[in-house]
């Protein structure tokens, strides 16, 4: 976060004295030289004469007791690490840090949902900046939020990077405030942004026993918390305009933090400030970090420049699309020169960083994005770019499914049946199946492993009551089985449109089968499914969420259809609509293109009929598919891949799914 520039000395702040420079440059001589455990001051204070001034300082920290890391010690801790691919976090509903971790406005569930998606892109690491004015409020809650936190990434398989200071102010310069935070400013980045603790209190030395406290009771709470990766102890020190004013507190926070023991390491990134201020940063911490917001060029550069210091490198922050920055090139460089990274932004949100730094209130949109990868429903702002990285880290995710069976098949379907064996049936009749197929093709398993073919249960030739030849079109499309009230039966449709469902009139899967309406096509349209409620009524739903009762006996719908909607879209998606019931709440997914990805798209809702919320996306390319209990109570997604970008194409696959802390599903990671 270095869009507030710095300015020197010389231009827009006073000069120091050349007794005050000489002070100041005496402090860092005598920091050194305490540092190092070598008494001096007794000799030097005399021999300037300076005692009085030196003693109506504040007192200086204290030796520290644990000791800086070695290189061979950073080294070992280093390669003890998987290659760290990490990101800078803030949920997309919080404004700033602040709003992220008060109570009022801590959003757990939030963070879950965006932590998972997160786990599926391939990402182990994330990088937080934590408020002091929180925990000066607060600060039991704030450990036990910032607890949670950990939890919450540990479960999604990420280490942490705690920062507690940061001297970003982009908020005019405000400082930090607890209680409502004021909303973005449209057209803005990050313009709600506040240092931590505030500029004010950087040099306000009365302040400093409270900072003290701050610092020792996170890194005592958590210094041997084994989710934290390591301390960021400080975000851009001089940033801001305070130059070298900062370095004080950037040698305190150092001494306080080792004063509290952590076994993780410290450190604090290079960005851009002064050469004192960074030669110091680099000096003090046990492994190097810097920010980088260029080109592939400048990073090389970057990054052997500053392993002349024997320590392990990491990048902190980088990732500024307009300022040259490219996951394609970046990633396998830091990768390759083993350089921990944490690209700036995940979901795009009220920091509204898809903005560059300097954006004008009201600036439209940028059809390139400066920072984040994802909107506020999973869907990839550059699906090109999420593929890419997908691939790269080979993501625990859809792209590691593998198909259950070398057949092909489309819209697959799944049922547990009565005598506890899964029945599979889809379009078939590839390559042909777009006009014409020969019927219903099922397969059944014990295991959802192992799938035995049955063969057709329906065909055109034996069954067909009105779904004759139009012209060349002649095939069932996407099939769907279920069983309730002691039969199975088959939602269908017909390519060319028009609905149908068949019945096993012998209650065995493989038939035979009979239309419940064998006069015509219950609707016109496409992608037929049911869902059965708790109290026994049966509902037909179809195309992209049309829904109506079917009569008790199954032979027609019993009312108007109706349409289910998400609120914050038109549709939940094109076609593929099913519903399902779990944990009390209804869930309606749709498959839906997006810049020419297949995802399956849910929103949910407490009551069958609505209002549903936000439809997300919750499948990646794993539109038209069907959700399922299995008989130990585990849910799973069909998935059959129909885009570029997908495992495998036109194959039966199944993908486990979990209920997040909002209550919506989602793939578990494939690992």
């Amino acid at each position: 976060m270095a869009a507030v520039a710095i300015e020197p000395a010389s231009k827009g702040h006073p000069m120091p004295c050349p007794h005050s420079h000489f002070i100041c440059n005496l402090a860092a001589i005598l920091a050194l030289l305490r540092r190092r455990a070598v008494f001096l001051s007794l000799v030097l204070l005399p021999c300037v004469g300076i005692a009085d001034v030196a003693l109506a300082q504040p007192a200086a920290p204290a030796a520290s007791v644990r000791t800086p890391m070695t290189e061979e010690e950073a080294r070992q801790w280093y390669d003890r690490q998987p290659w760290l691919m990490g990101f800078n976090f803030v949920p997309s509903t919080a404004v700033n840090d602040t709003e992220m971790w008060q109570a009022e406005t801590f959003d757990p569930k939030t963070i879950d949902r965006e932590l998972a998606w997160a786990e599926g892109l391939g990402y182990n690491s994330c990088r937080v900046f934590i408020q002091y004015i929180v925990w000066k409020q607060d600060p039991k809650g704030l450990k036990d939020r910032f607890d949670q936190f950990l939890s919450i990434a540990e479960k999604h398989k990420i280490s942490v990077m705690p920062v507690l200071f940061d001297d970003c102010a982009f908020d005019a310069g405000r400082d930090p405030y607890p209680g409502k935070q004021e909303d973005p400013v449209p057209g803005t980045s990050i313009a709600r942004w506040v240092p931590s603790p505030g500029l004010r209190l950087v040099t306000d030395r009365s302040a400093w026993p409270e900072l003290e406290k701050y610092v020792k009771d996170m890194v005592g709470t958590f210094g041997n918390d084994k989710r934290i990766v390591l301390w960021d102890l400080y975000n851009e020190p001089g940033n801001s305009g305070m130059g070298n004013k900062s370095l004080p507190l950037v040698e305190a926070v150092f001494d306080w933090a080792r004063q509290a023991k952590p076994s993780q390491p410290l450190t604090v990134g290079v960005w851009g400030g002064t050469k004192e201020l960074s030669d110091r940063q680099i000096e003090l911490s046990d492994v190097i970090s810097f920010h980088f917001y260029g080109n592939n060029a400048g990073m090389q550069k970057r990054i052997a420049d500053l392993r002349k210091h024997g320590r392990p490198v990491l990048c902190t922050e980088w990732m500024a699309r307009t300022t040259g920055s490219k996951y394609e090139t970046e990633l396998p460089l830091l990768k390759q020169e083993k350089v921990g990274c944490y690209n700036w932004g995940l979901v795009n949100g009220r920091t509204q960083c898809q903005y560059p730094w300097g954006s004008p209130k009201d600036a439209p949109e940028p059809k390139v994005w400066f920072h984040d990868l994802l909107r506020r429903d999973g869907v990839p702002k550059n699906p090109d770019e999420v593929a890419f990285i997908r691939k790269f880290t080979h993501a625990p995710g859809t792209n590691r499914l593998q198909p259950l069976f070398d057949f092909p098949v489309r819209d697959t379907s799944v049922c547990l049946g009565p005598d506890e064996t899964y029945y599979l049936i889809g379009t078939t009749g590839a390559p042909a199946w777009w006009k014409t197929n020969e019927g219903i093709r099922m397969w059944k398993s014990k295991d959802l492993k192992t799938w035995e073919p049955l063969g057709l249960v329906w065909s055109f030739e034996k069954d067909m009551t009105w779904q004759k030849k139009r012209g060349e079109n002649q095939a069932i499309w996407a099939p769907e089985i279920h069983f309730f009230n002691k039969t199975f039966w088959i939602a269908y449709c017909v390519n060319y449109g028009g609905t149908g469902i068949l019945k096993s009139s012998t209650g065995k899967p493989e038939g035979p089968y009979v239309d419940i309406k064998p006069d015509g096509p219950l609707t016109g349209e496409i992608d037929a499914s049911l869902f059965r409620d708790d109290d026994g009524k049966v509902y037909f739903v179809y195309q992209n969420g049309k829904i109506a009762r079917l009569k008790d006996n199954m032979s027609g719908l019993a009312e108007e259809p109706r349409f289910l909607k998400p609120a914050n879209a038109g549709r939940v998606g094109f076609e593929g609509a099913f519903l399902f019931k779990a944990n009390n709440r209804y869930y309606l997914s749709c498959a839906d293109f997006i810049d020419d990805r297949y995802h399956c798209y849910v929103a949910s809702s407490k009551d069958l009929y609505g209002p549903y919320g936000d439809r997300y996306l919750a499948v990646p390319h794993g539109g038209h598919n069907m959700f399922f209990m299995d008989k130990d109570g585990n849910w799973w997604s069909t998935f059959f891949g129909n885009d570029g970008d997908a495992p495998f194409r036109e194959k039966p696959g199944l993908l486990r799914i979990e209920f997040g802390l909002d209550g919506e599903p989602r793939p578990v990671p494939i690992r």
